[in-house]
């Protein structure tokens, strides 16, 4: 018997409740918010498949290109609007915006509460410096995510510089473009550079939008 299964996938949990509510959704008002937000579309996609028979499910999709694409449709449509338009990007699924200082526990434990909301697929990641140096802080942080989260990952940095054989993190210069910090090369085609989108570590370079979202990033570690 062949099973269909439809994602409903969105992005820009935090931008909603920052639009609507004025304020992030890691507070009390913006969580009661956003919680009944990923509710009620949990519930309309239970709505359908009871009504088509078909396997409707929430997914929290990355939407790598949707995130900038929305977002400079939205700005071109409605304007500037502070912390939502004005980015560059939109933040993936519930994730807590990559601008807010947050430590990797509480931000974990947070996005633990709208994992079981999006049962299509979610993930949750931390963003993380380079930790060979302390092993049992990671090893703690591997602990908690096994204790409180479904899914969850660690983010950093694996970049090789080319031209001088720099090997640490190649930075975003304030003209957006990928440069080596060591020797200022900016040839994309003489460094390599690995981020995590779309859940996975990958070598390649990104639209403007992704790259200002990467550039934001702060660290919960």
């Amino acid at each position: 018997m062949d099973i269909q299964l439809y994602h409903f996938g969105y992005i820009g949990v935090y931008e909603t409740t920052k639009l609507i509510k004025g304020v992030s959704h890691t507070t009390s008002q913006g969580h009661e918010f956003a919680i009944k937000l990923m509710n009620a579309l949990k519930n309309a996609t239970l709505k359908w498949k009871k009504e088509t028979g078909l396997g409707f499910a929430l997914y929290g999709t990355p939407a790598e290109s949707l995130c900038y694409r929305f977002a400079r449709i939205d700005k071109e449509k409605f304007g500037t609007i502070e912390d939502v338009t004005d980015k560059g990007y939109y933040t993936n699924s519930y994730h807590v915006d990559v601008r807010e200082k947050i430590d990797a526990f509480n931000k974990l434990k947070f996005e633990s509460e709208f994992q079981p909301l999006s049962g299509g697929g979610a993930i949750s990641y931390v963003e993380v410096p380079n930790m060979k140096n302390n092993l049992e802080a990671m090893e703690e942080v591997v602990k908690f995510i096994y204790d409180n989260i479904q899914y969850a990952e660690f983010n950093t940095k694996s970049d090789f510089c080319q031209v001088c054989g720099f090997d640490g993190e190649i930075v975003i210069n304030k003209d957006m473009e990928w440069e080596c910090p060591n020797c200022g090369n900016k040839d994309k085609g003489k460094m390599n550079v690995v981020r995590r989108t779309c859940g996975y570590l990958g070598e390649n370079f990104w639209n403007a939008g992704k790259t200002k979202e990467i550039k934001s990033r702060v660290l919960h570690l």
